[in-house]
């Protein structure tokens, strides 16, 4: 199935970048350059990208525009919401090395989700300087060794595996619901092993420990029961490249993806969401099974 490009910035912007990306590789199809000009608003874009839609006819769309929560990004995603017929996605940021690299790939890819990636990584690797070295400044943050999905939190393949093999000083439950139990949090600690620190916290509590210079040279090991709370923990300061799903257990509404993870469709709207931000997400139940992608599991059982 054919994806519509769309790059639409403030100014004439989006119309000369599409020059120059044809000037390079050549005429590009299914991809309109829309300008949004001083007097023009919200709307005025809204109908410039329906009447793109309109002509083309194409209902898988990928949207570049240049600011987030700028009018041609509200636009589209005004675009997105209310049209459920239409699928797609918004790019903000965009610059040339982005474009060249989604335009050379889309013949190939088909999946709306393979070439944001694409964008988003190229995007990003586009950006350099000759004269200084970009470094990543030095945080405070404690060392998070792993971050595991297992709704049975502290267990043998938990203690004996995962820990010894990274060394971890520290193992961090992160669940608001459990937090408020304390019995089962005692429970949790009195499985731990005796050489390791374990503490169970809600969400909040745990940012406020994260940001704590008191612990930036401790390995840990954070412990969540289900995506959607790490995601929440994200969007709070959490910053990491990697999630192991290690367990997921089945209830009724759930379907088995793997005889240890079952997911129901926030479980699965959860794991697309961290894919978008370019976080792996590979299933292990102990450090030397093979990985396995998760995404590739779920897009099998979409398809």
């Amino acid at each position: 199935m054919k994806i519509l490009i769309i790059i639409c910035m403030h100014g004439k912007l989006a119309i000369e970048i599409l020059k120059t990306i044809e000037l390079i590789i050549g005429k590009q199809s299914n991809t309109f350059a829309i300008k949004f000009l001083t007097g023009e608003n919200t709307d005025n874009i809204i109908n410039k990208y329906k009447k793109c839609i309109k002509k083309s006819n194409i209902k898988k769309i990928i949207f570049f525009v240049d600011i987030l929560g700028g009018s041609p990004f509200n636009a589209a995603n005004n675009i997105l919401n209310t049209n459920k017929k239409i699928k797609g996605e918004i790019i903000s940021g965009t610059n040339i090395p982005m474009l060249l690299e989604v335009f050379m790939c889309i013949k190939e890819n088909n999946k709306i989700y393979k070439l944001v990636n694409i964008a988003i990584k190229s995007g990003k690797k586009g950006i350099n300087s000759t004269t200084f070295n970009i470094k990543k400044k030095d945080t405070n943050n404690m060392k998070i060794m792993l971050t595991r999905i297992d709704d049975r939190l502290i267990h043998g393949q938990v203690c004996t595996g995962w820990s010894k093999e990274l060394k971890i000083s520290r193992i961090i439950v992160i669940n608001d619901k459990i937090y408020k139990d304390p019995i089962r949090v005692k429970l949790l600690k009195q499985v731990s092993p005796p050489s390791i620190n374990s503490h169970v916290v809600n969400i909040n509590k745990f940012i406020k420990v994260y940001n704590n210079p008191k612990y930036k040279n401790d390995k840990v090991l954070l412990l969540f029961t289900n995506p959607k709370d790490i995601l929440k923990t994200i969007k709070k300061g959490l910053i990491i490249k990697s999630i192991n799903i290690g367990g997921m257990s089945y209830k009724e509404g759930k379907i088995q993806i793997t005889d240890a993870i079952s997911v129901n469709k926030k479980d699965i709207k959860s794991f697309y969401d961290l894919n978008k931000m370019n976080i792996e997400l590979e299933i292990r139940k102990v450090p030397n099974n093979k990985k396995i992608n998760l995404i590739n599991i779920l897009n099998n059982i979409k398809n």
